[in-house]
C-alpha cells in the first residue's frame, strides 16, 4: 500500500505501523523516533502512537520534539 510521510510516496506492507513506515522511510529517523526524539503526526495535526495502525492513502509527518 501507499502513504505518504514528509511529502515522500512510501509503499509498504498491508497491516504495517507507523513505526514500520518510518523505519521504510529513513533507518536514522526509525532511530530517533524509538529515542523519543521524534513525532510522527497525521495530516490533521494529531500525534499518532508509534504501533498505530497505517492504512492505504494516510498522509505524515516527522516533527522534533521540542
Amino acid at each position: 500500500m501507499k502513504v505518504i510521510l514528509n511529502k515522500k510516496e512510501i509503499i509498504i506492507f498491508k497491516g504495517a505501523t507507523v513505526s514500520e513506515m518510518v523505519l521504510a522511510y529513513s533507518e536514522r529517523s526509525h532511530k530517533m523516533l524509538t529515542k523519543d526524539k521524534l513525532c510522527v503526526f497525521d495530516r490533521f495535526g494529531n500525534l499518532t502512537e508509534n504501533d498505530g495502525p497505517v492504512y492505504e492513502g494516510q498522509m505524515f509527518f516527522l516533527k522534533r520534539k521540542e
